[in-house]
């Protein structure tokens, strides 16, 4: 029985403790002993069991609260002449205190914590890239499979991704257009060659503001509309209800997503890079007095059609990362509103730092 033992046990030479145990060993008995719960395991103690018929959880508590007091202490706790139905329950019985300290848990090094997250992170680009790929799969030749596309989804997310971002992508690129131009105008005068503000101010919002506003916009407003929503859908079953009737989610919910903001962010793109020379129009005239006709004249002779197909390659490309990234991160969710926002605070960031990845590997590329 572990900590109990027998007379046999315990040696001769040492000394015990004899302790008789009544007929009934129970709580109120046990009330009536407060010297047995204190005392000291001084020496190895005997319980007696001659005249006990009965026992209840608080007297085989009692036992094995002595036993653990008394083995910790080196010393013996003895069960003598119990019964053999006694014996039995202080056989399967325990106290439910634990009687040995868990050790404590090693801390892992930092190699171990390197390799956990490097898993972690291989296991997290096979999933995202796996979605890309079912993406594009049901995004293309999976259309010919019409079944799980809602009539008219496509027209509505183009209103809902495209059209109701026109008015902050209209101003924003507006607004940077002016301080672009304002900031480059500072200098351009000062040597006198305010006449190349209209191909620079054309060339930074063509190729490069244009896409990169716009895209960083979407990627906080549609992205972040995306993870929502299907994080959403995730925790209230929604998503498991489209599969249990047979609906592929991928071609239900992303893939309008996808051909949407597809189809819209290379014409937010160009609109804003028009609203930014605009600004920089603005700030050409009144500034630097440069004449209308003598702007848009520098401005179409020195903006080739390669930055126009620049500029469109990169928000076609953008405009995928933002969707891929957004429904990555809305299957992911897994519990409640609170993980729903945590995702979507993660997709958004996430978003704009490959977006920003992405533009400095075109700017060596094309």
């Amino acid at each position: 029985m572990d900590m109990l033992h027998t007379t046999a046990a315990v040696p001769s030479d040492q000394p015990v403790d004899v302790v008789a145990m009544p007929p009934s060993v129970n709580r109120d008995w046990l009330q009536a002993q407060p010297a047995l719960v204190r005392r000291k395991p001084d020496a190895s103690l005997a319980l007696d069991f001659s005249n006990t018929t009965q026992i209840d959880s608080a007297g085989l508590a009692l036992v094995w609260f002595l036993a653990d007091s008394w083995e910790r202490a080196g010393r013996r706790v003895v069960v003598r002449n119990a019964p053999e139905h006694i014996l039995g329950m202080l056989r399967t019985w325990k106290s439910a205190a634990p009687t040995t300290v868990p050790a404590a848990a090693v801390e892992p090094n930092v190699f171990v914590r390197l390799g956990d997250a490097g898993a972690a992170f291989w296991e997290q680009c096979t999933l995202a890239l796996s979605m890309l790929v079912e993406m594009l799969y049901w995004g293309s030749f999976g259309l010919r499979k019409r079944r799980d596309l809602r009539k008219g989804a496509l027209g509505d997310q183009m209103y809902q991704l495209g059209f109701k971002a026109l008015g902050i992508v209209v101003l924003l690129s507006f607004l940077i257009g002016i301080v672009l131009a304002l900031q480059s105008a500072l200098f351009l005068k000062a040597y006198g060659a305010g006449i190349f503000l209209a191909q620079m101010i054309g060339w930074a919002m063509i190729r490069e503001f244009g896409p990169l506003m716009t895209a960083v916009i979407l990627a906080g407003r549609t992205g972040s509309a995306t993870t929502a929503e299907i994080a959403t859908m995730s925790v209230n079953e929604e998503i498991d209800a489209l599969r249990t009737m047979g609906i592929n989610p991928i071609q239900f919910v992303v893939v309008p997503k996808l051909w949407a903001i597809t189809l819209t962010m290379p014409l937010l793109s160009i609109i804003a890079s028009a609203a930014g020379i605009l600004g920089g129009y603005f700030v050409s005239v009144f500034y630097l007095d440069i004449s209308s006709s003598l702007f848009w004249g520098e401005l179409v002779k020195y903006i080739p059609f390669g930055d126009v197909s620049a500029g469109f390659i990169k928000s076609v490309a953008f405009s995928w990362l933002i969707i891929w990234i957004g429904t990555f991160y809305g299957f992911k969710v897994r519990g409640g509103a609170e993980e729903v926002g945590k995702e979507t605070t993660a997709s958004v960031v996430t978003a704009i730092f490959v977006i920003i990845v992405a533009d400095a590997v075109f700017s060596f590329v094309l």
